[in-house]
């Protein structure tokens, strides 16, 4: 979902990339930002200095042009996103896709072993749909994977005589010889910004020249149309149904009698009929069932993907039944999240956010956390007080066309667009979000940022203005992966600014106000000494600056795009045992964020009023806390907001509201 946009303030150059600004505020580079600026080698033939992904991509080239097309565009993919140059690997990794299907692969490296090949090409799948969500379109990766489990191939003589023919010629062509391909290898040349439409130095036509590629072959198959019009037959279907559905706090109550150490029962899901087989990603396939690695993969881009219903209907299903078939306390979750470490905890992220924990009546008169499972069904029986249509603000996403605009004919258009490369200039337009066609009496507040923002997506917020008014705003999650405060600068050459970036161009026209998330992955990696290449020793001064930093740049960013951004602190994490060895590392963590919000709080009320603000803190962060004498700073997150030790839930939200009418920030473009 990425155009060629020229991004005013957003070109930043190769030579930028080899030697970022960063020394003492870099404490929260990660390993990969780090692999990006350090550990240069010396090519002796030319005394240059050559990064280790110049490196990489000079080997992927080669491979490319010894026949070993997985393999090297895979290398090419993984060397181009580390950099930044997103358009240009997700290219690569639908390349790999494509060869994989082809068996185009290497036999020392898959065997002569089908499962290795089948392995390989659920790797190569998966990767790809990774690529498009950093590309800001995950509705893309969706389509990706549910046409790959309804058994589509990219590799079917129909639909992959065009492009074939164009890699054929491309990569055997006398224009690429390796010394070519290494002469117009991306990362020598000058002033080449990360929204480049330049192919890496490989020669395809095709490399970069989309901000998100999408196969040819997938989009000419019926299969992709079968997908397309199910969506539409889902939404018929959801807006016809009047069966009562199960609660979350009833299906908690089934998980735990179904995973119980002592006479577990034996628990039948009835499937859901208003959902076309084949939307249902969490069963068999007579084509190609998904792994549990893909499932949680097309969970997570299901929940983050900023577009609502059928997709949110999805994603809660999907919990329902990954809830039963992999349990988050079993032996083989254990083994995931020890595999899997990212995935799993976006897994367990979802699943408390859209379930919630069993709520006793006893606490229904506090705050808890409103499960997305009954908002999502209908059983949610909050009331909105002065709201003339309470109903209508209850569910986040109900699917009445607007304009006729379907959901799949919005993904029709946005990944039609894609696919037109030669279209495409600098200064084209991404294709916008469009909210799963949402009333147009619903309106709604983006979030962007990093996964925190999953923590209030799809929750309305009910914000009563000083002169009595309500204001009613569902709140859109379009979580940035990866996102660092450090990342939001210009000068920095990762995968999370082009998304970021890309996202902001992507949010409707209407759109003035947005909330921003950042600074806990900041704080949680940021802690690591001398023997962390790249780190300072003075963490203190290190987030001090780090923090002068981000409120630079949001505020470029604010003026950029003429937005009011409401910028959240970063919360406390809950109380864990001391027993597993971590606590000293938790409490260094706890007290950089309390440095953090400090700093925050202080630069974002010295803002010059005399000018337009446009950046304001939503201070809350205070309210959560929970007096604890073990921890460094007195405090824990209190267990009311806790989701998973890391993230809050959506308990939280009457804080948030009152912040925001404190923030003295302009009602008027919420």
């Amino acid at each position: 979902m990425k155009i060629v946009l020229v991004i005013v303030g957003f070109s930043v150059t190769v030579s930028s990339f080899k030697h970022c600004v960063g020394f003492a505020m870099n404490y929260a580079e990660d390993r990969l930002d780090r692999r990006s600026r350090h550990d240069t080698t010396t090519d002796v033939s030319s005394s240059a200095s050559i990064s280790p992904l110049e490196l990489d991509l000079m080997q992927s080239h080669v491979l490319l042009k010894e026949g070993n097309h997985a393999k090297g565009h895979e290398l090419a993919g993984r060397s181009l996103r580390d950099a930044g140059f997103v358009r240009q690997a997700t290219f690569h990794y639908g390349m790999a896709w494509y060869a994989c299907e082809r068996n185009e692969v290497d036999e020392a490296t898959c065997g002569e072993n089908e499962g290795d090949l089948e392995i390989m090409l659920e790797r190569a799948v998966g990767d790809y749909a990774q690529m498009t969500e950093f590309a800001s379109f995950p509705e893309v990766g969706i389509v990706a994977l549910l046409y790959h489990r309804a058994g589509g191939n990219l590799a079917e003589p129909d639909y992959s005589t065009k492009i074939q023919a164009d890699e054929d010629h491309q990569m055997k062509g006398d224009q690429n010889s390796n010394d070519s391909m290494d002469e117009y290898n991306i990362f020598r040349k000058d002033s080449v910004s990360l929204d480049s439409n330049q192919n890496c130095g490989c020669g395809m036509k095709l490399c970069g020249a989309s901000p998100c590629f999408v196969p040819h072959q997938m989009i000419a198959s019926h299969k992709y149309q079968d997908i397309l019009r199910s969506l539409d037959e889902m939404k018929e279907n959801l807006l016809q149904r009047d069966e009562t559905e199960i609660t979350a706090a009833a299906i908690l109550g089934l998980v735990s009698r179904a995973t119980q150490k002592k006479n577990p029962i034996s628990v039948t899901i009835q499937e859901p009929n208003h959902i076309p087989s084949v939307l249902q990603f969490w069963e068999e396939s007579n084509y190609n069932s998904l792994s549990p690695l893909l499932q949680i993969l097309l969970l997570k881009l299901l929940y983050s993907a900023p577009i609502g219903t059928p997709f949110l209907e999805l994603a809660c299903h999907g919990i329902h039944h990954l809830s039963l078939s992999l349990p988050t306390s079993s032996k083989e979750g254990r083994a995931f999240a020890n595999s899997h470490k990212s995935h799993w905890a976006y897994y367990i992220l979802i699943y408390k956010i859209v379930l919630g924990e069993r709520v006793k009546k006893s606490r229904r008169g506090t705050r808890y956390h409103y499960p997305i499972w009954d908002i999502v069904h209908h059983l949610d029986q909050r009331k909105f007080s002065n709201s003339v249509n309470c109903e209508d603000h209850r569910y986040p996403g109900e699917m009445r066309a607007d304009k006729g605009l379907t959901i799949a004919r919005h993904l029709e258009k946005t990944i039609q667009s894609l696919s037109y490369q030669d279209e495409f200039s600098s200064r084209a337009t991404l294709p916008r979000m469009n909210p799963a066609c949402l009333t147009p009496s619903k309106k709604v507040i983006f979030a962007l940022g990093d996964s925190h923002v999953l923590s209030l997506g799809w929750q309305t917020l009910q914000i009563t203005t000083e002169t009595g008014g309500e204001l009613l705003r569902t709140i859109v999650p379009n979580p940035v992966t990866g996102l660092k405060a450090w990342h939001t600068r210009d000068a920095t050459n990762f995968f999370t600014k082009y998304n970021l970036e890309c996202c902001l161009q992507r949010l409707p026209p209407t759109c003035k106000t947005i909330i921003l998330s950042a600074g806990e992955i900041d704080c949680r990696e940021g802690i690591g000494g001398a023997l962390l290449e790249g780190y300072s020793n003075e963490c203190e001064v290190a987030v001090q600056n780090t923090v002068k930093e981000y409120v630079s740049a949001i505020n470029i960013i604010a003026t950029r795009y003429d937005l009011q951004i409401l910028l959240l602190p970063v919360a406390p994490h809950a109380y864990r045992s001391e027993k597993n060895g971590r606590a000293l590392g938790r409490g260094l963590r706890r007290q950089r964020m309390l440095i953090w919000n400090e700093v925050l709080r202080k630069l974002c009320g010295e803002q010059n009023t005399a000018n337009k603000q446009r950046v304001f803190l939503l201070d809350y962060e205070e309210s959560l806390r929970a007096q604890n004498d073990s921890s460094p700073v007195g405090f824990v997150l209190s267990p009311v907001y806790n989701a998973d030790f890391t993230h809050m839930n959506s308990a939280f939200l009457p804080l948030l509201e009152e912040a925001i009418v404190k923030s003295n920030c302009n009602l008027d473009l919420l």
